[in-house]
C-alpha cells in the first residue's frame, strides 16, 4: 500500500488489520521508500526481504497510527481496451473525487489492473506474461458524458480511482476472484474475473509484439460494462469495488 507521510509518498504493507511503514520494518537503507521504486526494484530478493520482515514477531510495533492512503502506484502508462487516450488525474482510497465542471453524468467502468515488475523488449509469449506482472490493483475509471449530449463519453478531464492495494501474484489468483460493485449501498453488478485476467494477459501479449513496454506500466480491464443497464453515477455518489484476495476500493463524488 502507499500512505501520506509528512506530505510525501510512503511504502506501506498489510499486516492483518494494520499498515506497517515497511521501510522501517525492514529497516535496511538502500529498501524502496515507495512502491514504485520497489516495483522499478523488480521484485525478486526485496521482495523477499519485505516478506521476512513482515514475518518477524516485532513486526506490528511498525503500525501507522490512522494513515490516509493514496492511489498504491502510479504507473508510467496505464492502458486499456479504450480508444481515447487522455492525462488524467488519480486518485486513491476514501478519496473524494471532484466532480468534473461539465459532466452531465459519469458511467462507471470497473476494473481490475496488472502493474509490470519488468521491461519488455520483444514479443512475449501470452503464457509467459504472468511472470513478468508485479502485482494487481483496482481501477474506477470515470468517463465523463458532457452535458452537450456528446453520444460516446470522454476521459478529458474524468479522474481514475487506484487501490486499495498492490497484491502480488503470490497471494491473489484474478481467474479466481468475484468482483463486485456497489454504489450507495446498492449493489450494481457481481462477475468472475476470469475472462477479465485472461484478456489482461492477451493485452501485454499483443502491446510487447508493437512497442518496448516498462516497468510500472499498467494495463486495465474489466468484467462488464455497467452503461449497458443504464447505470449512471450523479454527484455525491458513494462507490464501491471490491474483489476477493485484493480488497474493496471505495470513494465519493464531489457535488456538482
Amino acid at each position: 500500500m502507499t500512505y501520506d507521510r509528512n506530505g510525501r509518498r510512503r511504502l506501506g504493507a498489510v499486516l492483518g488489520d494494520l499498515v506497517v511503514d515497511l521501510p522501517d520494518l525492514v529497516g535496511h537503507p538502500v529498501f524502496p521508500s515507495t512502491m514504485e521504486r520497489l516495483v522499478a526494484s523488480n521484485g525478486g530478493t526485496v521482495l523477499d526481504a519485505a516478506r521476512a520482515a513482515l514475518a518477524r514477531e516485532d513486526a506490528a510495533l511498525f503500525a501507522v497510527e490512522r494513515p490516509r492512503l493514496l492511489a498504491p502506484v502510479l504507473p508510467t502508462a496505464l492502458r486499456s481496451a479504450d480508444p481515447e487516450p487522455a492525462e488524467r488525474p488519480v486518485l486513491g482510497p476514501d478519496d473524494l473525487v471532484p466532480w468534473p465542471p461539465h459532466a452531465g453524468w459519469l458511467e462507471l467502468r470497473p476494473r481490475i489492473a496488472a502493474v509490470l515488475r519488468r521491461p519488455v523488449e520483444g514479443a512475449l509469449p501470452r503464457e509467459e506474461v504472468p511472470g513478468w506482472v508485479f502485482g494487481y490493483t483496482l481501477l474506477g475509471d470515470l468517463l465523463v458524458h458532457p452535458r452537450s449530449g456528446r453520444p460516446e463519453p470522454t476521459p478529458r478531464g474524468s479522474p481514475i480511482v487506484l487501490g486499495p492495494a498492490v497484491v502480488t501474484p503470490e497471494e491473489v489468483d484474478p481467474q479466481t476472484s468475484y468482483v463486485t460493485v456497489r454504489v450507495d449501498g446498492r449493489e450494481w453488478a457481481k462477475g468472475n474475473l476470469n475472462g477479465t485476467a485472461r484478456t489482461l494477459l492477451a493485452q501485454v501479449a499483443l502491446a510487447s509484439r508493437e512497442e518496448r513496454l516498462a516497468a510500472g506500466e499498467a494495463f486495465a480491464s474489466g468484467p462488464f460494462e455497467l452503461n449497458r443497464f443504464g447505470e449512471r453515477l450523479w454527484p455525491g455518489a458513494e462507490v464501491e469495488i471490491e474483489a476477493e484476495g485484493i480488497g474493496a476500493l471505495r470513494f465519493r463524488l464531489g457535488r456538482s
